[in-house]
């Protein structure tokens, strides 16, 4: 990543750390965007695009974007090669002022292409597939039997607040509130999976999970191969696809898992609280 983009991003990050739990305004930045449009989702007010470059933000893959003023989405069409404005804050990132500026068939690989239909049962145990964590140790999911689990799913190259950078802002304010309130001290735990292995080392995860204050004794950051990392998140209803740079085209799911290591709640999308996910763990240790 070019220096302006960890720049932004560690002030971004600095922001958020400093502002406790409370919501601030801040600047907006701008960014214009050339791309090919390869998925439109009318009813989650979304659009897909394999877009070029982003000088100075963000290299060349395949992102879906929010987009606020759904007439937009009336106008295009998947394969057309559309412009537009990228909109970023410190909370969220839609597109604006799109523009079609040809007409085409879609080439690019959509979500539905990655897909992964065979899903995980709520009140069912989750596989007991093995990872590696940030200390380079392996890690099962059986081995926190006894404790309430919430997981979620990042990748930590990946440079939009209204994604991963959020899961990962949110489990720190859990972890915060979970270590502050101290009612189920040694009955809760929390675990980030990263689906992108062949960057995400332990010596990465580590420097990852300081960014966001991590007491490692009670939040584990965990990958494994990539044929593990599949199989462990088609049950979630994840999908992970190849972007154009090196980048990931993905959807958001954060879990919660009783101390019997059965699967309680999937949460879909970025739209949860910390507060929610802490009245849930706390439940769920107290059971």
């Amino acid at each position: 990543m070019k220096f302006s983009l960890i720049f932004f991003l560690s002030a971004l990050l600095l922001l958020s750390c400093n502002s406790g739990d409370k919501k601030k305004s801040t600047d907006l930045v701008t960014f214009p965007l050339k791309g090919e449009v390869v998925k439109i989702d009318k009813s989650k007010k979304r659009i897909s695009i394999a877009h070029e470059e982003i000088p100075d933000y963000m290299e060349a893959m395949t992102m879906p974007f929010k987009v606020k003023d759904t007439t937009y989405l009336d106008a295009v069409h998947v394969g057309d090669s559309i412009t537009a404005t990228l909109a970023v804050s410190r909370t969220e990132s839609w597109l604006e002022g799109i523009v079609v500026v040809g007409k085409g068939k879609a080439t690019m690989m959509t979500p539905e292409d990655v897909m992964f239909k065979k899903l995980y049962g709520e009140g069912k145990p989750l596989p007991d597939l093995e990872f590696v964590n940030q200390a380079k140790k392996t890690f099962r999911f059986g081995e926190l039997k006894g404790k309430a689990v919430a997981l979620t799913f990042i990748y930590t190259r990946c440079p939009l607040p209204d994604f991963c950078i959020r899961m990962s802002d949110q489990f720190s304010r859990v972890q915060r509130t979970m270590k502050k309130d101290g009612t189920v001290d040694g009955r809760w735990h929390l675990v980030t999976v990263s689906f992108d292995p062949n960057k995400d080392t332990p010596a990465v995860l580590t420097k990852y999970g300081e960014q966001y204050n991590a007491d490692f004794r009670v939040w584990d950051f965990v990958t494994a191969p990539v044929a593990t990392i599949q199989q462990f998140a088609a049950g979630f209803d994840l999908y992970v696809a190849d972007g154009e740079g090196g980048l990931i085209d993905h959807n958001l799911r954060t879990a919660l898992i009783d101390k019997e290591g059965r699967l309680v709640k999937v949460i879909k999308g970025n739209e949860w609280q910390a507060d929610e996910v802490v009245a849930e763990l706390k439940a769920l240790a107290r059971k």
